[in-house]
């Protein structure tokens, strides 16, 4: 009431479960939009410190783990520190006499987190470093160094965080009931998340895909930028990233094209039926073997596919490096178009052909063999 009052509200027409609960909402709302506030101050202090860092160090490369990176984690948990007594304050606990009263507890509390924060952000990008230098040197799969990364530094800041409220008294026996008592009811609020984290785990041990292998998920095809313990993220060909949680990832079908060193590749060619299958089917299997990047070629096979309406089909098979099969690809496609119109053999398309009866027009589309030698009719008042 004394807010209504020092607002100088008129309640007379309000009911009476808003006048009794005004105040505590008011009070409620300030506390989210402080948090909210010193939230932003600490992202803004964070950023501003990383684009100092770049613009000195000129790359991602060397301001990744660098003391730049490490000193934009120290400079928003500062920020955070300096500004958390407001939130506190407008919730009616006096934070400054608390500070006060325990300024041991509390400077050894934020020394507790600030070390966390510094040695999680370092094992993190250490760990990420080694998977990178094991990939380029002997072909490891860094998938799991980045999901053991990202798993690691959360559970550094979950202890730093216990140990912070024990240092500010309270007792582990309350601290481990409250932490239970959270860890059920953010378990029932968040089944989806621990489902996502769980499959997380399954990828990381079994790992169907690792880090820059082309797949498929959920229909998105994409590389594979990033595994964490919630989440895949895949970069597609025209850039644009996709963010799949993990428990999709793991639940739904997953291709992995690039799993394999080599791929087979499936193309098919359509010729007339007045041309030579034998001829065409060699030029086909010759050009194919022609290319310098086509593998074990003894296994390059070529054959009638099927008859069509309007064509005679052919298959061919050939063995290709995985990631160069988009390419190869079109190499021997241009090839054999090439070497086809070289050796005469058509590549039947249908026609439309417009003939003229008695003043009348009509149009056809015939098969394509048949529209070489189509007659004209006209008239016989036009002779």
């Amino acid at each position: 009431m004394d807010l209504i009052t020092a607002l100088n509200i008129d309640t007379s027409t309000w009911p009476v479960w808003l006048v009794d609960n005004f105040e505590l909402a008011t009070r409620a709302v300030l506390i989210l939009l402080s948090v909210f506030v010193v939230w932003i101050a600490g992202w803004l202090a964070k950023r501003a410190m990383c684009a100092i860092g770049q613009r000195r160090l000129h790359s991602d490369e060397e301001f990744e783990g660098s003391a730049w990176d490490i000193g934009s984690s120290i400079a928003r948990f500062g920020v955070i520190l300096l500004l958390a007594p407001l939130p506190l304050q407008i919730a009616g606990f006096d934070a400054f006499a608390f500070v006060r009263a325990r300024a041991g507890a509390v400077f050894a509390a934020a020394l507790t987190l600030l070390v966390a924060i510094v040695f999680a952000t370092w094992l993190a990008r250490s760990i990420r470093r080694f998977g990178d230098k094991a990939q380029r040197r002997s072909g490891a799969g860094d998938t799991l160094f980045a999901f053991m990364s990202s798993l690691l530094k959360y559970i550094i800041f979950a202890i730093a965080l216990v140990l912070a409220l024990t240092q500010l008294g309270m007792e582990t026996t309350s601290l481990v009931a409250l932490l239970g008592a959270a860890g059920l009811a953010i378990g029932l609020a968040l089944q989806d998340t621990l489902k996502a984290v769980a499959a997380g785990v399954m990828l990381a041990i079994f790992r169907p895909f690792r880090i820059g292998d082309w797949v498929e998920i959920s229909g998105l095809e994409g590389e594979v930028a990033d595994i964490t313990p919630f989440q895949t993220s895949i970069k597609q060909i025209d850039n644009k990233v996709v963010f799949i949680t993990n428990d999709r990832v793991w639940g739904e079908p997953l291709i992995n094209y690039t799993r394999q060193t080599r791929r087979r590749l499936d193309l098919y060619f359509d010729i007339s039926y007045d041309d030579d299958m034998t001829k065409a089917l060699k030029i086909v299997h010759e050009t194919a073997n022609n290319h310098g990047r086509v593998l074990a070629k003894d296994e390059t096979w070529t054959s009638i596919h099927a008859l069509g309406d309007f064509s005679v089909k052919i298959r061919l098979r050939a063995w290709v490096p995985t990631r160069e099969f988009v390419p190869i690809r079109g190499d021997i496609t241009k090839a054999v178009k090439e070497a086809f119109d070289g050796a005469g053999i058509t590549i039947p398309y249908p026609h439309q052909v417009e003939i003229q009866y008695q003043g009348q027009s009509k149009k056809l589309t015939p098969m394509p063999e048949q529209t070489q030698e189509t007659p004209v009719l006209g008239d016989a008042s036009d002779e």
